[in-house]
């Protein structure tokens, strides 16, 4: 059995290609090979009037399931805070128009219980059991029903997981989790990282930052903070354009095994990365993952992400976002200082 974990898909393209894109990474859709990514948004034409605790509510393009089809049969997680930017119906719509394509989804429903029931992919080389969650700091329509999978807490995720690692060789657990941009991940997701590990969690894949962290082995449970966006229609700046995509063999009584594929986002379109820039982004951001550790993490971090706000943002994504003459005339003024301070 192989799995590609890829990023974030968001395709709120105004116009769409004709040709739907081919499978990521030379998988061959199938009964031993999938693909599963994380569908970002609701489809839709009309947004939610209901106010969102934090940020702006946005829409994937109605028919944006064919860009995808070719992927098919596949898994999408949609335990995301954005899943009901489109409402009840815009849930039940994307839901049921993935589904028609061959997507099995996890991570969202109408119900409680198919907002929580687990995916299972099963074939003669062993059983695996998929759990998709998102946490609040992302704010989410929490707790919405419908709507998506909200983490429960550190004891009913115990539970939730020893129960499935009875019924399975295998438990993938995929976070859409922590905050934006920012290359490295908060201590209390290394802290809820190693309770899940401590579950009986065999993989752990985060989304929602737009940009590739670094990872680190728990025990024996690898863990990656962040495999960024595969496709987002609205981020611009280099860091959001590189996805990592994590290749995952399955075989019965052993433990998974991975590689790394790195991915660039470019004119509409998404490509191998010859230049392997997200999977370098993750050795480089795995680094003070495998050096501090508690306090001593802590510290860093707080250091790390102060000076990230003050400089390291303007230039990676703040410029990006502006009209070309705003970025020509502002980048001017803070690239000495950019670089004077790397």
């Amino acid at each position: 059995m192989q799995l590609l974990c890829i990023g974030d898909v968001a395709l709120a393209d105004k116009t769409l290609p004709d040709d739907g894109w081919e499978a990521p990474g030379g998988i061959v859709p199938g009964n031993k090979q999938r693909v599963l990514f994380n569908w970002e948004l609701a489809m839709g034409n009309v947004k939610s009037s209901a106010p969102r605790s934090r940020g702006r509510r946005l829409l994937a393009h109605p028919d944006s399931w064919r860009i995808i089809q070719k992927w098919s049969p596949g898994f999408a997680a949609m335990a995301t805070n954005h899943i009901l930017d489109a409402g009840d119906d815009g849930l039940a719509n994307t839901i049921g128009s993935l589904t028609r394509v061959g997507f099995t989804t996890v991570g969202a429903g109408q119900t409680q219980e198919e907002i929580a029931k687990p995916l299972i992919w099963e074939t003669a080389e062993g059983r695996l059991a998929i759990v998709n969650w998102v946490f609040p700091e992302t704010h989410p329509d929490w707790m919405a029903v419908p709507g998506p999978n909200c983490w429960p807490g550190p004891e009913s995720a115990k539970r939730t997981i020893e129960d499935l690692k009875r019924k399975s060789d295998w438990v993938l657990i995929v976070v859409h989790w922590s905050d934006e941009l920012f290359s490295y991940p908060r201590p209390e997701d290394r802290a809820i990282a190693c309770e899940m590990a401590g579950m009986g969690a065999d993989f752990v894949v985060g989304h929602h930052p737009h940009v590739v962290r670094g990872m680190e082995i728990i025990g024996s449970c690898p863990v990656f903070y962040s495999i960024g966006n595969f496709y987002f229609s609205q981020k611009r700046a280099p860091r959001n354009r590189a996805g990592l995509g994590v290749q995952i063999t399955l075989r019965r009584g052993q433990k998974p095994e991975y590689r790394m594929l790195s991915f660039w986002q470019k004119r509409g379109q998404v490509v191998r990365d010859p230049l392997h820039r997200a999977a370098r982004q993750v050795e480089s951001a795995s680094q003070p993952l495998h050096q501090f550790q508690g306090p001593e993490y802590a510290r860093w971090y707080d250091a790390k992400q102060a000076s990230f706000r003050k400089w390291a943002y303007r230039w990676h994504f703040a410029l990006w976002n502006m009209g070309q003459g705003d970025w020509k005339r502002v980048s001017s003024k803070y690239l000495g200082r950019v670089w004077v301070h790397r």
